[in-house]
Formats: structure tokens, C-alpha cells, sequence
């Protein structure tokens, strides 16, 4: 990956470039892992509607990366990202209903975002996530 000129498209203010660098410094792809600055550019991203950075917010909050963990705001955040159709917000949502991660298990509402991510079956490729999200909606039924 290109960094150098990411972080110049980002600090210009391209929306794909700060969610893009954003999750390298989270993931630590290419550069070191920088909480901060990750930080800084998914909130930046997300801001401007990047449904892909408001995820991945979402999962610093969630898992209390460089932030103090705040389920509920995790929880507000994928919702948003889910309903925008982000696939991995709709499956840790159903993971975290299915749990009772920080609320109390919802069987209903878990189907519901396993089987929102399950009909994505032909737009991502397949992997784990998608074969978890078959296997609870065909064990529901």
C-alpha cells in the first residue's frame, strides 16, 4: 500500500483515504499500530457518512482499542454501519445480541442481523463470518 500518498489524500480530505489509512493504523498494515491516529481518521471518515470507518470505530470501542471500551457507543455505532449494509458490523451486532455481550441475549434480534448478513451471501466472498450467519439462521429454523 501506497502510504505516503494515503495519508496525503487523507489529510486533504478524501473520505476513502482516512477510513483506508485509518484501519492500516488500527490493523497495523504497512505502518505500526497507532490508536491515535486511527482514532483520528475513522472519526474523520465517519463523519462524512463512511459507513466502513463508523465500523471500525465501532470495534475500537468495542474491544477498548486506545479508548476507553464503551459497549453502548459500540453497540450505536454498528447498528448505524449495519443498517448502511457494512457485513462485519452485522455480524459482530449478532454476535453481541446472541451472547448477551453487555445486553441481554436477544435470540430475535441476533436472526435478524445473522440473516441480513447471510442475504449478503452474493456480494462478500466466503468466509467464517458468513458460514457463522447461515449456520444460526438454519439452526433456528
Amino acid at each position: 500500500m501506497n502510504i505516503p500518498k494515503l495519508r496525503q489524500e487523507a489529510e486533504s480530505g478524501s473520505v476513502v483515504a482516512q477510513s483506508v489509512l485509518g484501519i492500516c493504523y488500527l490493523d497495523g498494515i504497512d505502518v505500526e499500530v497507532d490508536y491515535k491516529e486511527a482514532f483520528r481518521l475513522l472519526s474523520a471518515a465517519a463523519d462524512k457518512g463512511a459507513s466502513r470507518a463508523v465500523a471500525n470505530l465501532a470495534r475500537m470501542y468495542a474491544e477498548g482499542l486506545g479508548i476507553l471500551k464503551n459497549l453502548p457507543e459500540a453497540i450505536s455505532l454498528y447498528e448505524k454501519a449495519a443498517k448502511a449494509g457494512e457485513f462485519f458490523a452485522q455480524i459482530d451486532l449478532a454476535r453481541i445480541y446472541s451472547r448477551g455481550t453487555g445486553v441481554p441475549a436477544d435470540r430475535e434480534t441476533a436472526l435478524r442481523w445473522y440473516s441480513t448478513a447471510a442475504a449478503q451471501e452474493s456480494k462478500v466472498d466466503d468466509c467464517e463470518e458468513l458460514q457463522e450467519a447461515k449456520a444460526y439462521v438454519a439452526g433456528t429454523k
